[in-house]
C-alpha cells in the first residue's frame, strides 16, 4: 500500500487524469444505459466502448513501463 501511495503522490497529474477519465466514462455509460430510452447496443458498439475503456489502462501501463526503463 505504501508503494501505491508513493506512486500516486509522485505522479499526481497522471493519476488525476486516469481517475477523471474513468469517472467520466462510467457516468456517461450509466446515464446512457439507465436513461429514458436505453439503446439497443450492437456488438460493434460494445467492442468500441470496451476499446475506449481499455485505452487509458493500456496507456497507463505503457507509460509506467517506459518510466521504469529510464
Amino acid at each position: 500500500m505504501a508503494r501505491l501511495y508513493r506512486f500516486i503522490t509522485e505522479n499526481a497529474l497522471m493519476s488525476l487524469v486516469v481517475i477523471l477519465w474513468a469517472i467520466t466514462l462510467t457516468t456517461w455509460v450509466t446515464i446512457r444505459v439507465f436513461g429514458d430510452s436505453p439503446p439497443d447496443v450492437p456488438a460493434g458498439t460494445a467492442a468500441a466502448l470496451t476499446t475506449v475503456f481499455g485505452l487509458p489502462t493500456l496507456g497507463f501501463t505503457v507509460w509506467k513501463w517506459r518510466r521504469e526503463q529510464k
